[in-house]
């Protein structure tokens, strides 16, 4: 016989131990190779991206430079969600990424210079999502991009810019 305990050790079941199954698992190799899900991942990410520059959006201002990294490392974005919501921001070109920020969190992604289309857009109802086209990253720079929202009478939109805040 087992005897299964919940929390706080009060009895929750018990039975015989012969009714225990034996726990079965397949496991399968995945035949597709790095390149092919990197391809898969691009093309999604740009379709993505496609799909908000189609509908009502609002245009993202260029990603500036904030620093020097090392001369040959990966450009490095830090992007900034300073909004009451959750954030995605997708990065379409050479090293697609998509990035998932909780509210007032900032996160850092190293993609491979080169042209990038981004798009943002709040997991929120009512916002308008942003999107920009040919962004140039280089090799040994940073990059910073910060969004917060702007409520205006009647209005909500969601503002995004590469330096500080306007006051």
């Amino acid at each position: 016989m087992v005897m299964l305990v919940g929390c706080g050790g009060a009895e929750v079941s018990s039975r015989p131990t012969g009714a225990l199954r034996p726990l079965r698992v397949e496991i399968e190799e995945v035949t597709a190779d790095s390149d092919t899900l990197a391809r898969e991942e691009s093309e999604l990410v740009a379709r993505d991206v496609a799909a908000r520059r189609a509908g009502e959006h609002g245009s993202l201002p260029p990603v500036e430079r904030s620093g020097e990294g090392e001369g040959t490392a990966w450009p490095g974005v830090t992007v900034r969600n300073d909004t009451p919501h959750g954030l995605v921001v997708w990065f379409a070109g050479p090293c697609a990424r998509t990035l998932a920020l909780p509210s007032h969190t900032d996160q850092t992604v190293e993609l491979c210079a080169g042209r990038y289309d981004i798009a943002a857009q709040l997991a929120a109802p009512g916002y308008t999502p942003f999107v920009g086209s040919g962004d140039e990253l280089e090799d040994g720079s940073t990059y910073r991009l910060t969004f917060y929202v702007v409520i205006a009478p009647q209005t909500r939109t969601i503002e995004a810019t590469t330096g500080r805040r306007r006051r």
